[in-house]
């Protein structure tokens, strides 16, 4: 990300995944991001997730820092045409 008022705000976003599919409409696994969106005393937002496909629509759950006070969750919803 680029701050055009101040060069001390630049930073990289990152988002990272590593999940398996136990099951053909199952997906789970950890997540990580680097964002400074989200103000918490950590530079790494990390958890674990869970996705449900269901036929060409899936939803996903990543729940980041569950151990923390800081803790939040984003919901996904993805079509496939």
């Amino acid at each position: 990300m680029h701050d055009s008022g101040d060069a001390a705000g630049h930073y990289v976003y990152a988002w990272s995944e590593l999940g398996f599919r136990p099951l053909e409409w199952l997906r789970i696994g950890v997540v990580g991001q680097r964002t400074r969106i989200v103000h918490t005393n950590r530079d790494l937002q990390r958890g674990p997730f869970i996705q449900l496909a269901l036929g060409k629509v899936s939803v996903g759950v990543y729940a980041f820092n569950p151990e923390a006070s800081s803790r939040y969750a984003v919901i996904s919803i993805a079509a496939s045409f």
